[in-house]
């Protein structure tokens, strides 16, 4: 009766042991990757170096809930800062909602910078017919003031960690050749 009791509490210290240091492995942050070569970027990209972690900036979602770039650890990420006033932002749009409706590990997160009330910029995606996007916002500038954004659109490449890779200040045409190789290369 004893062995079968020490036997039995030695598995449980086993099984404790190992959950303890699964989590504590989960819980290490993943390790700062490589910079990439601001020669190798198409015109009008930025490398990010070195890259920046961004899984604490927040935001909120359509329905006025706090939402973390860390929420979305694990996806590539098209962070897209934006506008409804912004003509070449409304122009890139539509090509974003086709890459969010590829489906994937893609995760497109487009945030509107103008406009603290959710209902209206998922009305204002509606109204587009860009029912891919989820209605993100940051009424309190979160981005603009981390990022040191002075125009929009702005664009940042984040890979499955939470680290941006890559930056552009201007609209891009995702589905061009050099857009494609660049995401192929870095994030997907």
């Amino acid at each position: 009766m004893r062995r079968v009791l020490a036997q039995a509490l030695a598995a449980a210290a086993i099984v404790v042991v190992a959950a303890a240091g699964g989590a504590w492995w989960w819980s290490q942050p993943a390790p700062v990757p490589k910079a990439l070569v601001q020669s190798e970027m198409p015109q009008g990209f930025k490398a990010v170096e070195p890259p920046l972690q961004m899984g604490d900036l927040a935001f909120e979602d359509g329905d006025g809930k706090t939402v973390r770039l860390s929420d979305f650890r694990g996806r590539p990420v098209i962070l897209n800062i934006w506008a409804k006033w912004c003509a070449p932002c409304v122009v890139e749009l539509p090509q974003l909602n086709d890459l969010q409706a590829k489906g994937g590990t893609l995760a497109v997160v487009a945030v509107a910078v103008d406009e603290p009330d959710p209902t209206k910029v998922r009305g204002f995606l509606i109204n587009r017919g860009l029912t891919a996007l989820e209605p993100y916002l940051d009424p309190k500038n979160v981005f603009a003031k981390a990022l040191n954004i002075r125009s929009i659109p702005v664009s940042m490449l984040i890979d499955k960690d939470g680290y941006a890779l890559v930056r552009v200040d201007a609209p891009v045409h995702w589905f061009g050749a050099d857009a494609v190789a660049l995401l192929q290369r870095t994030i997907l």
